[in-house]
């Protein structure tokens, strides 16, 4: 399989994230958020279980061996971390659904056009290799994109796009993960700036 049809699986399967934001906008706050938390404690519970019982290793591999990145076979992937980031959003949010509906469709949306882009056309390397410039420049559209059909005004639009665009242009080492932090940078900036 080519590496942008990898990545392309992989981020459709990432926008499976905007289901935390239709979550949100049918339950209401504080409903959706403790759904999320259930959810993101069971998410906890599976990968925990995947990384210390081989069987479900296996079990797992079998279904989404497709959209686990390498780096992932031996630690979490991305989705407890996006799901902390979607339920630490809409806390940051306090149920303002401008801010919630932005920064989750940025994440799920705006990663996406990135690591897309920067798959099919990147040619500009960034930031020691591993990012282009023109998948930054293309997460940076569609997070501006996303967050002024939720609602934010353009100059908040902008700035909270910037904050998720620049925390996606980063490597993700370790503790740090865009998939968790991409929101969250997103949801502080439309709070402060609202």
């Amino acid at each position: 399989m080519s590496e942008l049809r990898r990545e392309l699986r992989r981020k459709a399967f990432h926008a499976l994230c905007l289901g935390y934001w239709a979550a949100f906008a049918f339950f209401g706050w504080p409903r959706a958020g403790r759904l999320l938390a259930a959810w993101l404690i069971a998410a906890l519970a599976v990968e925990s279980a995947r990384l210390r019982i081989p069987a479900v290793e296996r079990r797992l591999l079998a279904w989404f061996g497709g959209v686990i990145r390498q780096t992932e076979l031996r630690r979490f992937s991305g989705v407890p971390y996006a799901a902390g980031g979607s339920l630490a959003a809409m806390l940051i949010a306090r149920g303002d659904p401008v801010v919630v509906g932005a920064a989750i469709g940025q994440l799920a949306l705006g990663d996406a056009a990135a690591a897309l882009a920067g798959k099919a056309f990147g040619k500009t390397k960034i930031l020691g290799g591993r990012k282009s410039l023109e998948g930054g420049l293309a997460g940076l559209a569609v997070c501006h994109a996303v967050a002024v059909l939720a609602g934010a005004r353009p100059g908040a639009a902008a700035a909270s796009a910037a904050a998720a665009t620049a925390v996606e242009l980063l490597s993700t080492d370790g503790f740090f993960n865009d998939n968790f932090w991409m929101p969250v940078a997103s949801a502080l900036v439309l709070k402060l700036l609202s």
